[in-house]
């Protein structure tokens, strides 16, 4: 008598013990939507189909995308993307994956272009486009731009672009260079902060994003330092530096923009922490 072929809920169960135990955080959220990507469902719909038998090739499947999970392998490359605001962005390792907390710098840049029509806006760092791919979604009367020093970056958030059906230029560029002065409403940015003793301590999903937007130098301002004396440069008079930075970074952040800028403060994310530089060009 052959044995009973088992079931979604079993396999989930099953997968949810097996993260457990490579010490993966939340792992039944995380084996619910290993299942959903593999089957073509949502998690509601697994968690509805709990009693459907799988065949072998399924589980098969499934087997593969968990253990690739168990290995440290981000679940937004899995899966393939993540939603970031009011948009799905495709994530891979060709840049950073987008975090919850990076949504606040979309809110800062909105609130203070409130009452600036065609205000021109600039990401640097653009990796999947998700900041400024947000903005013009947002506000599609913003001219925005993004630049990248990685040519893998921008050819993802040109593949964001396009299937969002969203216009936003992009160039390849260190920084800001090659924008001319005083051109800018505003320069938004989710820059390296990371100071470079500190990358050998990140958890494994961290180190899959690439060195390249992780490594801030030795103290972790190298390029937010630079981004800085830049903005200052391609802003105009009352125009906006928004910048993410570490959460132990607020002070020396503020320190940065001495006289060149006004209204300098430090935002803090949901969890209360301090997460953005807001600095006014004097």
């Amino acid at each position: 008598m052959s044995e009973a072929a088992p079931t979604l809920g079993e396999i989930q169960k099953r997968s949810e013990e097996f993260l457990a135990r490579k010490g993966v955080e939340n792992p039944r959220g995380n084996a619910r939507r290993l299942l959903a990507k593999g089957l073509g469902l949502t998690p509601m719909q697994v968690v509805l189909q709990f009693d459907r038998p799988l065949l072998e090739p399924e589980i098969a499947a499934l087997r593969a995308l968990v253990v690739r999970r168990s290995q440290g392998e981000p679940l937004q490359h899995i899966e393939g993307s993540v939603a970031f605001r009011h948009l799905e962005i495709f994530s891979d390792a060709r840049a950073l994956v987008p975090r919850p907390e990076t949504e606040i710098l979309v809110d800062l840049a909105l609130e203070r272009l409130a009452g600036v029509p065609k205000a021109r806006v600039h990401e640097v760092g653009v990796g999947t486009g998700c900041v400024a791919l947000s903005l013009r979604h947002e506000r599609a009367d913003l001219v925005v731009t993004g630049s990248d020093i990685s040519p893998s970056a921008l050819e993802l958030a040109a593949e964001n672009a396009k299937r969002l059906g969203i216009w936003l230029p992009l160039t390849q560029t260190d920084l800001l260079e090659g924008i001319a002065p005083s051109s800018l409403d505003a320069v938004v940015s989710n820059p390296p902060y990371i100071a470079h003793a500190d990358l050998a301590g990140l958890s494994v999903e961290v180190k899959a994003d690439p060195v390249l937007a992780l490594d801030g130098g030795p103290d972790g301002l190298d390029l937010i330092r630079r981004l800085v004396e830049q903005a200052h440069a391609v802003l105009v008079a009352d125009g906006w530096l928004l910048v993410e930075h570490g959460f132990d970074q607020g002070e020396r952040t503020r320190a940065l923009c001495g006289e060149g800028f006004k209204e300098v403060r430090t935002v803090q994310d949901l969890s209360g922490t301090d997460r953005f530089l807001v600095a006014r060009k004097a």
